[in-house]
């Protein structure tokens, strides 16, 4: 009987692969919640500054200070979310099991819709 110490795969060789991948898929679920995290504080911060322009040269209604206003907190929503996202980590559990901060909602912005995935691509 010939053994062919090639083919040999340990305990120890099937932990790291299997520690490899929980690292890949936590590193890959990070990177997307922080894009999307990017791309709200973006388009939130747009509205803001749109709406701003309208307020420095005296044409924004009382709507549009009460929008801008509501908005400012969502961008602090946002922002805090993204500033936690960067600390995960640091946690123990980090990347075996990772604990999310919540997500902020989302904010309707009719004069910024939400490109759906097939309009994005």
């Amino acid at each position: 009987m010939n053994i062919d110490w090639s083919k040999l795969i340990t305990r120890a060789m099937k932990d790291a692969a299997l520690q490899a991948s929980q690292l890949s898929a936590a590193k890959a679920e990070l990177a997307a919640r922080n894009t999307r995290a990017l791309n709200q504080i973006a388009r939130i911060q747009d509205r803001v500054d749109t709406i701003g322009f309208g307020i420095d040269i005296g044409e924004a209604t009382p709507e549009d200070e009460a929008e801008q206003a509501a908005l400012l907190l969502t961008l602090k929503a946002w922002k805090t979310y993204k500033f936690a996202l960067g600390k995960v980590t640091v946690q123990p559990t980090w990347y075996q099991a990772p604990v999310w901060p919540v997500e902020p909602p989302i904010p309707e912005i009719i004069a910024a819709p939400l490109l759906s995935e097939s309009e994005a691509a």
